[in-house]
């Protein structure tokens, strides 16, 4: 059984997305329109999709809502690798691998998802070259966000260029608009922002007191606003 319990709904919802996503989804129920057991699901925030070392039995594709992916030691420290968004496929390289979970997926906000099955994935991408290209897509693009991670994590050398080079990230997925301060929802803890950066809550506590003093950053009690993304610029070369 998987970690999430899974509802049958009628008709999942429509994935909003700034660029053409692959579907596989909509790809699966073009092989068995009438025999489909995709479940589309609705989970609520800190919901566990699978852990890290638990068999891979399907994908599970994001289409609301957002969901760290994340890594632990055998001494229980954790980093988080990623965000996932809308339109994200979760769990693919390790059941095309036929192998355990390699990172462990919770929501971040209430989520909906849809869930293929490794049989149905298999069959899709044996009966459709559609449905190859989108699984090699789909991979390839997954490899270029974690080497991108990873430069985010291992090469700034203090926590608040890595902090800085995150929120700027950030940033860029809600404008670029140097004129007036930027909106990020703030889904997450000072606890889970800390293990996105390789840090201690109470170092980010710390430097979010301190961005905010400087008017660098406002912080309310759902968003924080990026007034000054020059100086966060500037942090990152630290």
């Amino acid at each position: 059984m998987p970690s999430a319990s899974q509802v049958e709904i009628d008709e999942p919802p429509k994935v909003q997305a700034d660029g053409p996503r692959i579907d596989l989804h909509s790809l699966v129920r073009e092989i068995r329109p009438s025999n489909i057991s995709n479940l589309n699901s609705f989970h609520g925030r800190g919901k566990v999709l699978f852990t890290e070392g638990e068999p891979a039995r399907g994908v599970y594709i994001l289409r609301t809502g957002k969901a760290t992916v994340s890594i632990s030691s055998s001494e229980g420290r954790l980093v988080i690798l990623r965000l996932a968004q809308a339109g994200d496929v979760l769990g693919l390289n390790s059941v095309m691998r036929n192998s355990a979970h390699d990172a462990t997926v919770k929501t971040l906000a209430p989520c909906r998802t849809d869930f293929i099955s490794r049989a149905e994935l298999i069959e899709l991408m044996g009966k459709s070259e559609a449905g190859t290209n989108a699984v090699l897509k789909i991979l390839s693009d997954e490899l270029t966000v974690l080497t991108d991670r990873a430069r985010s994590l291992l090469l700034p050398q203090t926590a608040s260029a890595r902090l800085a080079k995150l929120l700027l990230e950030w940033s860029k997925e809600n404008g670029l608009d140097r004129s007036r301060a930027v909106r990020i929802d703030k889904v997450f803890t000072q606890e889970e922002l800390a293990q996105m950066i390789g840090s201690s809550r109470e170092t980010v506590t710390r430097l979010l007191a301190t961005l905010s003093r400087r008017q660098i950053i406002q912080i309310t009690t759902d968003s924080i606003f990026i007034r000054d993304r020059d100086a966060l610029e500037t942090m990152t070369l630290r």
